[in-house]
């Protein structure tokens, strides 16, 4: 489904990793009630005996009150796994009554608790674009992209929410090479390029294997061959994981929030004003000078604007 997609794919993985937080938690949890019986055990019967063990071998009393501090840390833990959950249905409750207004916020409440998921900004980005808040339904659609690349329906939202946008900025042209070499390099994550590279160097070995135990001449030059031209194909997939890491891991896009924002030469109002932009315009940071964003737009045209006008994504 897209745009009207059901809010419960976002409640199904975000419920997913509530359960496994206090599946984690529960062993814990175990762990504690273990504790806690020794606990009462050496309260009621060996109290006095180890406390005069442990200040004579100079043992620590914090061991003492370690099942107090562990079942803090699991009540803690307990009370925001369900505060999301409870958030989280809230939030699609709001969603399939058409509150989205609401609902955004309650989204938004999700992921200031720290527990991101793609489908709760998918769902978010819905709730924006429910608003006509195309800013930041398209902000959400971007950081749900980052997050799971491949999705076909978080794509055609963001291509659906693109097609409101004021601003209509044609790319700037590529050489052929550089043009090949990104085509190249996008064809997958970076977590694609290195199960690829992983499964090329199974496969040299089990190459190489038969190169160094076979008998036939035939079959030694196949897997003398092979294995070598598998190891040279894992290193340049190695090498373009690394650079697709890096290009994700330093990415620097965000999307212009304000209405209309005008660009300046420098940064400060005074600058000479260069061109203006509208809200939902996808633009790379450069560079930042205290409160001011130095941008880079898909035609190569760069300038300064104040970084409250922009949010990354």
């Amino acid at each position: 489904m897209k745009l009207n997609s059901d809010s419960n794919q976002g409640r199904n993985n975000l419920k997913a990793c509530v359960v496994t937080l206090s599946l984690s938690k529960g062993v814990r949890w175990l762990a504690h009630i273990l504790r806690q019986a020794l606990y009462d055990l050496r309260t009621q019967y060996l109290f006095l005996p180890l406390t005069r063990i442990s200040d004579k071998f100079g043992l620590s009393k914090l061991g003492l009150a370690m099942p107090i501090v562990i079942a803090m840390i699991f009540t803690v833990s307990l009370a925001t796994a369900n505060e999301n959950n409870i958030l989280l249905d809230s939030a699609n409750s709001e969603y399939s009554k058409g509150d989205f207004t609401k609902a955004s916020k309650l989204y938004e409440n999700i992921l200031s608790n720290g527990l991101e998921a793609p489908e709760v900004y998918f769902n978010l980005g819905n709730a924006y674009y429910k608003t006509n808040n195309i800013a930041f339904a398209i902000l959400n659609y971007e950081r749900a992209l980052k997050l799971d690349p491949d999705n076909d329906d978080f794509n055609f939202n963001l291509k659906l929410a693109n097609q409101k946008t004021e601003d209509k900025i044609d790319a700037a042209p590529q050489l052929f090479l550089s043009q090949w070499k990104n085509g190249l390099v996008d064809l997958m994550t970076e977590k694609g390029w290195s199960q690829l590279c992983i499964l090329l160097i199974c496969i040299s070995l089990i190459l190489f294997a038969i190169y160094i135990t076979m008998q036939k001449r035939g079959l030694k030059q196949f897997g003398f061959f092979g294995g070598t031209s598998l190891v040279i194909l894992c290193v340049i997939t190695f090498f373009i994981a690394q650079h697709k890491y890096s290009i994700t891991k330093n990415n620097s896009e965000a999307i212009i929030i304000s209405p209309s924002i005008t660009v300046t030469g420098s940064p400060n109002e005074k600058g000479t004003k260069l061109f203006i932009l509208h809200a939902g315009t996808k633009v790379n940071v450069t560079q930042e000078d205290v409160s001011w964003a130095e941008i880079k737009i898909a035609n190569g045209n760069t300038g300064w604007i104040k970084k409250t006008e922009l949010q990354k994504i």
